[in-house]
């Protein structure tokens, strides 16, 4: 193979910012000249490496602007995937997927590789009538999509073990996916007082903010809910000026997660982005059980359920600051550094593929 090379990206849906989205941005950067595929793109709703190349897409990116609106259409996918055909030009596709875009047209000569992100199958969505009807049908569709993929890259065991099941016929590996933890600094330890605790809004409704409170303000903890929060419009008024940090980038963030105390999340829905970059500056995590799937080790602590006296307990298994070891905790999540994804990827493609990826290296990077 030589720098002729072609390769095209493809993916499920361009809608929002997202960790599902930086993962392409990350790829985008490896190969600065590939165009994108997709089902829907929402115009201007992702800047950067992604919006700077073509895009193409189906007649879903008219009608839907976020994930659950995309998800509505999920009987539709395998006839959208049949008519948007991907050129016979391209040698290799490196698609990332949530479970449809692996079943995109293409040349039998093309080669796959699809980076499986999750499967939202089972999105917690209202299904309509004919979703119910044709979900075998999709399921099947998927299984059979995959089958066309020549190498099969995971985002986590749990998804590799779940492919396995499925009898494929195709090579499965585990590779994490990539977070940009060089966004949050190990500060000096000596730094800050480590006195409250930093709090994820996302994952709490308004009920569950007015009990975290409750609780945190009978123990007598400093604390401050950091992250999108305009779910919890409601109450915020009702509360100092700096108790809800809000959404801010990660420079803004990390000083915050930083100086806490430990950082308390009861988000389940997302990649745990927040929870990854609070032990990237060193600081113990309380986090849901479901994350076990995502992180673990030194400085992590879980609970099951959304409860006052787990939460306690919780609390009260933190070691002291003086035994934090900060560097032991951010060891926990260099798996997922972004530059380590990238080559870890390149490795693959060129083991899988010969020198595909040695002909993007001679190509100048965005």
């Amino acid at each position: 193979m030589n720098e002729a090379m072609k390769i095209a990206i493809s993916c499920d849906y361009l809608l929002e910012r997202s960790h599902y989205a930086e993962i392409i941005e990350n790829i985008c950067e490896i190969f600065p000249e590939a165009p994108i595929y997709c089902f829907a793109h929402k115009k201007g709703a992702i800047l950067g490496h992604i919006e700077q190349r073509p895009i193409k897409s189906t007649y879903l990116s008219t009608v839907v602007s976020t994930p659950d609106e995309f998800y509505s259409h999920s009987n539709k996918f395998p006839s959208l995937a049949k008519n948007l055909f991907i050129s016979c030009d391209y040698d290799l596709i490196i698609n990332i997927s949530k479970g449809f875009s692996q079943g995109f047209n293409k040349c039998e000569k093309t080669k796959l590789i699809t980076y499986l992100y999750d499967f939202d199958l089972d999105r917690k969505i209202k299904k309509s009538f004919l979703q119910k009807v044709f979900s075998p049908f999709i399921n099947s569709w998927i299984k059979k999509t995959l089958n066309q993929s020549d190498v099969i890259l995971t985002s986590r065991q749990e998804l590799a073990e779940t492919l396995t099941n499925l009898s494929l016929r195709t090579d499965i590996q585990v590779m994490p996916p990539p977070f940009r933890i060089s966004d949050y600094a190990l500060f000096p330890k000596d730094m800050f007082k480590h006195h409250f605790f930093a709090i994820e809004a996302t994952g709490l409704d308004v009920p569950k903010a007015k009990l975290i409170i409750e609780w945190m303000k009978e123990w007598n903890y400093p604390f401050q809910f950091i992250g999108p929060d305009d779910h919890l419009a409601l109450i915020k008024s009702d509360y100092k000026e700096n108790t809800f940090f809000g959404n801010r980038c990660s420079g803004e963030h990390a000083p915050v997660l930083a100086a806490s105390k430990a950082f308390i999340s009861f988000n389940t829905e997302d990649f745990p982005a927040l929870s990854l970059g609070a032990m990237a500056t060193g600081r113990p995590a309380i986090l849901k059980s479901e994350l076990k799937k995502w992180v673990s080790g030194n400085g992590v602590f879980f609970v099951d359920i959304f409860d006052k006296l787990a939460l306690k307990n919780a609390i009260e298994q933190l070691p002291n600051d003086e035994s934090i070891e900060p560097q032991k905790i951010r060891a926990h999540v260099m798996d997922y550094h972004d530059v380590k994804f990238k080559a870890q990827l390149k490795r693959t493609l060129d083991k899988s593929f010969g020198e595909i990826s040695k002909a993007s290296d001679n190509r100048s990077c965005c």
